[in-house]
């Protein structure tokens, strides 16, 4: 991968300036609410950052707010879900207009699908028997809309399962008791949904499931862009996503996919994602059109 600090890395004196576009907070299935995840990323010494929560921008007003305090460069983000048969397809959102009607309502519709599906949830797990309520799992969700992450923890805070782990391979991933999908949506849907507000779409995380033939072909339904860096994807898997980014003109990202301390995910500032890629993302997106109108202006 050219450019930048290599990922898991410890970058040395006069090392390029890094950020981490892949976090989540408690507005969605983080442990930590926004502040103290834009004070960890500032403890990092990264210079920016994006908030990219599950389905939702209710914590983005507030990263950028956070971001101003502690001097650090900001991109408004969500992670989006899509799906093809038989797999999930995970996309970053980055530098939408976070107030967009329609990519509001869409927001809406995939939350309460998230309601829908987390109930269902609870039913196959009393199924198969395993005393689980709504309510143990809304505990867990806060005023977020729940993901099998929150349905993870209750298991383990009731005493179900002995770690999170252990729930998805017993429970909760594809094949198993109390997996439930979500709502059919093309990756096109959200492609066309995002940049209607003005943003951009990278799919993330690639090295788990998606290849390069994958990428290639959303690239032709109006993928923006490739998440790089990512504890899921290995040095080969970097390399081709890098390849295939150059070789198609795509964005490219990455980030620690962090989720909060004892979570069992990178911390921020593992991921050493060049700040270069951050501000090519910004100057194609509604978010750094509108900053530089209001730099003009002042």
């Amino acid at each position: 991968m050219s450019g930048g600090t290599a990922a898991g890395a410890t970058p040395g004196v006069g090392a390029a300036p890094c950020v981490d576009l892949h976090l989540h907070s408690t507005h969605s299935d983080g442990t930590l609410p926004v502040d103290e995840v834009v004070r960890t990323v500032a403890e990092a010494g990264l210079a920016g950052f994006a908030l990219t929560d599950h389905d939702t921008t209710s914590g983005l007003d507030e990263a950028e707010a956070a971001a101003g305090r502690h001097g650090l460069r900001f991109l408004p983000g969500a992670e989006l879900s899509a799906n093809e048969p038989g797999r999930s397809v995970h996309l970053l959102a980055f530098g939408f207009d976070r107030e967009h009607p329609g990519l509001q309502d869409f927001l809406h519709r995939y939350r309460e699908d998230r309601r829908r599906r987390a109930r269902r949830i609870v039913e196959l797990l009393q199924a198969a028997g395993v005393a689980l309520t709504d309510e143990d799992v809304e505990r867990q969700t806060g005023a977020a809309a729940p993901t099998r992450a929150h349905v993870a923890r209750a298991l383990v805070a009731g005493g179900h399962v002995s770690d999170l782990n252990a729930v998805f391979r017993l429970y909760l991933s594809r094949g198993c008791p109390a997996f439930v999908g979500k709502q059919e949506t093309p990756p096109k849907v959200v492609f066309d949904q995002v940049h209607a507000a003005g943003g951009v779409v990278c799919v993330a995380h690639p090295g788990k499931v998606h290849g390069v033939d994958d990428v290639r072909r959303w690239a032709g339904e109006g993928l923006d862009g490739v998440e790089i860096v990512h504890p899921a994807n290995k040095a080969a898997v970097q390399a081709r996503m890098k390849a295939v980014a150059d070789e198609l003109g795509l964005l490219t990202c990455g980030g620690s996919d962090w989720h909060g301390p004892n979570t069992g995910r990178r911390s921020p500032g593992w991921a050493h994602v060049p700040a270069r890629w951050m501000e090519a993302i910004r100057e194609r997106t509604h978010f750094g059109r509108a900053a530089r109108r209001n730099s003009v202006r002042q």
